[in-house]
Formats: structure tokens, sequence, C-alpha cells
């Protein structure tokens, strides 16, 4: 693939990333906040350590990410039972259905765009995509050092 090929995928990416946030709920919550919850919801009670590595967000990113869940009720905290000085985060009843509208909403409009914009041989090539980009967004291949999280450097 040429690298105009890569810049097109690229704009293209960002193109349908910009339409599912402008398809969002009007709840307040950024797409941060969703993917916490929804990381909470596959995986279960957590530390915001845990949270931040799988966000790939420093603990003082995540930790901003807790606190706006937290006040809107969505999450809460508890004693870890197996270290004393952590917190489990967990997701609510209110985090749990927020979750699971969002989902219905995203998944009604793209079922209704790929129902009136694709062929069937299209859906069928998207889904195939989009396990690619899945296992992609999941690679421990190099990474450039923007894809780390930062850290204060030492003196």
């Amino acid at each position: 693939m040429t690298q105009d090929e890569i810049h097109v995928l690229w704009e293209d990416l960002g193109v349908f990333t910009r339409r599912l946030r402008t398809e969002r709920s009007e709840r307040g919550l950024s797409p941060t906040h969703i993917q916490a919850l929804g990381h909470l919801n596959r995986s279960g009670p957590m530390t915001a350590k845990d949270l931040a590595q799988l966000e790939r967000v420093t603990p003082q990113s995540i930790a901003k990410t807790i606190m706006t869940l937290e006040q809107q009720r969505m999450v809460t905290r508890r004693s870890d039972p197996s270290d004393g000085r952590a917190n489990l985060i967990d997701l609510t009843e209110l985090g749990t259905s927020t979750l699971r509208d969002d989902r219905l909403q995203l998944t009604q409009w793209l079922t209704d765009a790929m129902d009136a914009e694709c062929t069937d041989a299209e859906r069928d090539l998207l889904l195939i995509a989009g396990r690619i980009l899945r296992r992609l967004g999941h690679s421990t291949s190099p990474q450039s050092p923007s894809a780390h999280p930062r850290t204060a450097s030492k003196p």
C-alpha cells in the first residue's frame, strides 16, 4: 500500500469516527468515557491503573475520566480486597444502561446506514475490515512515541 493510499484510509476513518460522534446520545459523555465504561463492562471491576493501561493513558488522565463518571453516578469505587491501598472501579446500573443505550443508538444508525448505502458484498467487507481494524488496534507491534502515555521527565 502506498503512503497516499494510507493517507486516504486515515481520512476515511476520520470521517467515519466523526460521524459516530455526532450520532452519540447527548449525555455529555465523550468517546473516552464511553470507552472506559466499555472496558469495565467487558472486563469487570478493575483498578484505575489497569484501566489506564487498557486505555493507553496516564494515571492522571484516567483519574479525571473516573472522577467524571463517578460524579455522574456511572461508576463506583470500592476497596480492592487484594490490595488495601487500591480501589476497584465498577459500573453502576446507570453506567451499564448508559453504555447499552449508546450501543443501541449507534447500532441502529449503523444498521440503517449500511442498509441504505451498502451492497451485501460491501457489508461483508465491512465486517472483515472491522475485525482487521480491531486486530490492528490491539497490536503490540512497534509504535510511534506519541502512542505511549506521556510521563513526566525526571531531572
